[in-house]
């Protein structure tokens, strides 16, 4: 095996950007080290990945064994650097017999290709490599991609308690497969005698690599990066297939608990890449991640069985495919379609694996927006009004336009992190204005959508507020079939085990929205899976609920009558004013609107029926 040699960066007499500075880039993200790293790691291997099929990603922590320790102490990091910090770190890292790595591996993906030299024309390759390994900032080469800085890589250092990565990668090169091997450390800039007897400044930044050109350091390429890289463990590329795989070093856990890491692991990778891994997702943009703790793979929950994933995956697939109601968001001046909004409610979906931790960040009952661009990776989540019964809960998705000008308003608006939209850090001009309308709709669509309006009723304030018939509904249908606000679910493509319910299922409540001629309406759902009788027709039968029970409107008056106003097929557009719509052989939604009087709630009564419509 070749001896790697250590490499420190001087500051060139122009300056440089100083250990200290590159540690600071990412700021100071509002998500933890975990999260930030899994997010950066897992993004960059989107944005790298090969036509026609998703990326493959191996998560994997382990403790290295004697011998791979022995060839990362004796082959690769036999001289360290003379800064006293640095030295010391990674001396309490390779003294210790029980060393252990972070490694994430990608596979379908382009690897770090290109020249290996920061200063060398890229012609028509992509500066992959000197981007990842040298340079600071560099500006995003993937059209739509989630990476816009280059700046996330410094989380990578972090995440090492001895500031520490080490990477192999398989990529093309000027028309050839290309196997590179390079170690990297992030200190603080030093001061440093030279052979002649001077003194250098240095910015603290180290490479371990091939020194054999004076002034400068490589990676190792071929075999014999191929034979370092696979002696400490990190997996084989002797198939030529193109990927990377990054090991940190002593990684920073909050817990030395294998199962406590797992959950840590699971929920960063589905709270921020659901999008890319329900089985919705086309094949060639599908996520892939297997998670290894000590030799043993951990099985990942599908997002579909983790709620409230399940509402936000349905949500999705209304913007993905029109299978439900989809919103359009737009900026009126300049005039500019901003994205897509789509919502899903219905009954919580109890808890499991990692959401029932005391630290986790899937929320006990989901009032929420994912936003995202059109390479759908979730940025953040705008919180919104909660149901007011705690058994229900709603999702939302916001897909920006994919339109030139605006996604690129929305990936400016990103900082290092990418984990928001900062609307304040753009220059005055149209793309602050898409980002500035695009949240201030959205936060109102959010804290509207359990309850459009705070009262019903008169002007004194009589009357009943939304959210309190809103519970009253909930608990209503809570008590039959353990549904509540939402329309029913669609087993996806992908789904297991669900079979299609024949007839017509109880009607759901879905929300509060005003109508124009009657005031406030109440909007019930239900799937309606009919082949029989062309003759058959769904009635719709309203009725009162006061004091949480159901009622006659009768000998009440005028204030106290329900009617339905309108009865609808999502899927196929028929409706028809009034409580009966003739069915035929369907399979579809059905929405049904039914006026409520100001100071009481209502239920509704669906029947599928032979009669004349």
């Amino acid at each position: 095996m070749i001896r790697m040699e250590l490499y420190s960066e001087p500051f060139a007499s122009t300056g440089n950007l100083a250990g200290e500075g590159f540690g600071n880039l990412l700021g100071r993200p509002a998500l933890g080290l975990i999260q930030t790293v899994i997010r950066e790691s897992i993004q960059n291997s989107i944005d790298a990945s090969l036509e026609g099929a998703g990326p493959s990603v191996l998560l994997r922590v382990r403790t290295l064994s004697p011998d791979e320790l022995a060839v990362l102490r004796d082959e690769i990091m036999s001289q360290l650097p003379v800064e006293p910090v640095s030295r010391d770190k990674l001396r309490k890292a390779l003294g210790t017999s029980t060393l252990r790595v972070m490694e994430i591996c990608d596979f379908n993906t382009t690897g770090l290709g290109g020249p290996l030299s920061a200063d060398e024309p890229a012609d028509e390759e992509s500066p992959d490599f000197v981007n990842f390994v040298r340079n600071v900032g560099a500006a995003r080469d993937t059209e739509q991609g989630g990476g816009t800085y280059g700046y996330g890589k410094s989380v990578l250092y972090s995440m090492s308690r001895c500031s520490t990565v080490l990477l192999d990668t398989m990529a093309t090169h000027q028309g050839r497969r290309e196997r590179r091997f390079i170690a990297s450390h992030l200190g603080a800039a030093f001061d440093d005698a030279l052979p002649d007897g001077t003194r250098r400044r240095f910015t603290g930044r180290h490479w371990w690599g091939n020194c054999s050109v004076p002034g400068s350091v490589d990676p190792l390429l071929d075999e014999p990066a191929g034979t370092l890289a696979e002696h400490i463990g990190m997996p084989s590329r002797s198939d030529g297939f193109t990927g990377t795989s990054v090991m940190i070093l002593d990684p920073s856990f909050d817990s030395d608990d294998d199962s406590d890491l797992f959950d840590e692991l699971a929920e960063a990778l589905l709270w921020n890449f659901w999008p890319r891994m329900v089985d919705s997702t086309p094949v060639e943009r599908r996520l892939s991640v297997t998670v290894e703790i000590e030799g043993r793979r951990w099985p990942l929950p599908g997002p579909e069985e983790f709620p409230p994933l399940d509402l936000f995956a349905e949500a999705l697939e209304a913007i993905r495919h029109g299978s439900g109601p989809v919103e359009k968001v737009w900026c009126k001046n300049p005039k500019k379609l901003l994205g897509s909004l789509a919502f899903s409610s219905g009954a919580k979906g109890e808890r499991t694996g990692p959401a029932r931790r005391d630290s986790s960040k899937v929320p006990e009952q989901s009032a929420h927006i994912a936003l995202m661009r059109p390479v759908e990776l979730v940025v953040r989540y705008i919180e919104g009004t909660r149901y007011p019964d705690d058994r229900f809960e709603w999702a939302g998705v916001f897909v920006c336009s994919d339109e030139k000008d605006v996604e690129e308003a929305f990936a400016s608006a990103e900082p290092p992190a990418h984990d928001d939209w900062l609307f304040e850090n753009l220059p005055a001009g149209h793309q602050k204005t898409f980002v500035r309308v695009g949240l201030r709709r959205l936060h109102e669509k959010a804290k509207d959508y359990a309850a459009p309006h705070t009262r019903v009723g008169d002007d004194d304030g009589d009357g009943p507020s939304l959210a309190r018939t809103a519970t009253i509904l909930g608990k209503m249908l809570g008590e039959g079939e353990g549904q509540g606000p939402g329309r029913p679910r669609k087993a996806s493509n992908g789904s297991k085990g669900l079979k299609k319910r024949k007839g017509l299922s109880s009607p759901v409540f879905v929300r509060l929205e005003e109508d124009g001629q009657t005031g406030v309406c109440a909007v019930f759902s239900a799937t309606v899976n009919s082949y029989n009788d062309n003759n058959q027709r769904i009635l719709a039968e309203p009725y009162l609920v006061m004091d949480g029970g159901q009622t006659s409107d009768a000998g009440l008056g005028k204030d106290f009558e329900v009617s339905v106003i309108s009865m609808t097929l999502v899927e196929s557009g028929r409706g028809v004013d009034g409580d009966a719509l003739k069915a035929g052989s369907v399979e579809d939604t059905l929405e049904v609107r039914v006026a409520m009087p100001h100071s009481a709630a209502v239920g509704l009564k669906l029947t599928l029926e032979v009669g004349d419509a």
